[in-house]
């Protein structure tokens, strides 16, 4: 049934203006390209990241970032008025404008390393073109939740196995054309999808009933633990972004004490049963209960088996190395530029090769290339969002706009997560988290905005 003419069109829970102009419709085909691409990181994580062609790869991220700009040359006022009125869209701008600064005298020296190196600040794109697809068209969002539940169960059905078969990555086929095995996908990222999908179902309980939502639950649980018992980076972040999806629930307490009870519970007949996947994990660790148990007490600082503590220490000695160097010759400020290889600058190689560029923490790597001018512009950007997140989570529920304070809440959720796993993996140099983190960053600003350039009216 159409509704009356002149009434807005509904959208799920969101309530959008009439059709965009036709201005704007580059930017509503980048919002409706974001979910595809988004859902291929999440399945496939780096083997989805490139189309692998004869000749050169083409980058996917890149391809849809393309469609925003040329969106931003068309209609610029979609992405004007947004900078204008959200003063932390600003403040992202300055850290790039920064970043591409320190970039420029590298392009000549280092040419595609440079541009490469640079992801850690121009995947920042996503953040803007997505704030000027949702003021193009708001019930994007509501698509963008839709693909998300459906995505839900074959993303949990494949990251059990897509973490177990990771360590056997260097034996497996690799996609068409390249050297990318097909079985890249991070325990780290897994676990972030995890709670991306565990946050949603929970946030957002009109996307599934409630056996599914329990079901589904003990599948992402699942995921987490596995990634846990191979990545203490990824189990800290997700135990930050429960934490703060915590805080704005109600029944908050109940909820924590059914989540530790399924763990507890779960690891207790793990460890009964000597439950173990008959498959070694990365250096050394095991698809196990004791090991996930040993990766927990580890993050108290104890020494535990194994070679926890080694590479602890070694990432320590990297970071120490890179920051003498970038002291001893004049560049905490400004940075050391994009393009040059950190790590085998100051002697440290991975496995013998050079394919190890950073100091393997995205937050330092920001103090490496980009300085204290860049780590300083990089603080006070997530001050400004995480405080223009809090406070409108809770304007947002004085004025009953629900859904919109729930979409807020897992956006907290997700760029909490991946922010502490930044400290111990460097995941925003590829666009299979930075993606994510960014595009998170830019619908929190839509959805919490006071301005009327995000045109919904979410029901109670």
């Amino acid at each position: 049934m159409s509704p009356p003419a002149g009434s807005p069109r509904t959208y799920g829970g969101f309530v959008g203006a009439p059709s965009p102009q036709a201005s704007g419709r580059l930017f509503v085909l980048y919002g409706r390209l974001l979910g595809p691409l988004l859902a291929g990181y999440l399945l496939f994580d780096r083997a989805f990241a490139y189309l692998h062609l004869p000749g050169s790869p083409l980058f996917v991220g890149e391809m849809v970032l393309g469609v925003g700009a040329v969106a931003t040359l068309v209609a610029t006022r979609y992405l004007q008025v947004p900078i204008r009125d959200e003063p932390v869209l600003a403040l992202l701008g300055a850290f790039a404008v920064w970043g591409f600064i320190r970039m420029v005298p590298g392009v000549g020296t280092y040419q595609l390393d440079a541009l490469r190196d640079a992801a850690l600040w121009s995947y920042c794109l996503f953040a803007f073109f997505v704030t000027a697809a949702l003021a193009t068209s708001p019930e994007l969002l509501d698509r963008l939740i839709t693909q998300l539940a459906r995505l839900t169960p074959w993303l949990l059905l494949w990251l059990p196995f897509a973490v177990v078969l990771y360590p056997l990555a260097d034996r497996a086929p690799t996609v068409p054309f390249s050297t990318v095995s097909v079985l890249s996908h991070k325990s780290g990222s897994a676990a972030i999808a995890a709670l991306l999908v565990l946050g949603c179902m929970w946030l957002l309980p009109g996307t599934r009933s409630a056996r599914s939502r329990a079901v589904w639950s003990l599948m992402a649980l699942l995921v987490i633990a596995l990634a846990a018992t191979q990545n203490r980076g990824g189990l800290l972040g997700v135990m930050a972004g429960l934490a703060v999806g915590l805080a704005f629930v109600r029944n908050r307490v109940g909820l924590a004490a059914r989540v530790v009870l399924v763990m507890v519970a779960g690891l207790g007949l793990a460890s009964l049963l000597s439950l173990n996947v008959p498959l070694g994990g990365l250096q050394g660790r095991e698809f196990s209960a004791s090991q996930l148990v040993d990766n927990v007490v580890s993050l108290s600082g104890k020494e535990t088996s194994g070679n926890l503590g080694g590479t602890v220490e070694g990432r320590q000695q990297l970071w120490t190395l890179i920051l003498d160097k970038q002291v001893a010759e004049g560049h905490l400020v400004d940075g050391s530029g994009f393009g040059q290889n950190l790590a085998t600058e100051v002697g440290v190689y991975d496995a013998g090769k050079d394919t190890l560029r950073s100091p393997h923490n995205s937050h330092l790597h920001i103090v490496a290339r980009m300085g204290l001018v860049g780590i300083s512009l990089w603080i006070a950007l997530w001050v400004g969002w995480y405080w223009r997140m809090v406070a409108g989570c809770r304007r947002l529920a004085r004025e009953g706009l629900h859904t919109r304070r729930q979409v807020a809440v897992l956006s907290l959720m997700v760029t909490t997560a991946v922010l502490v796993s930044c400290f111990f993996d460097p995941q925003l140099e590829g666009p299979q988290v930075a993606a994510l983190l960014w595009t998170t960053f830019g619908i929190g600003v839509a959805v919490t905005t006071a301005r009327p350039w995000f045109r919904d009216g979410a029901g109670p």
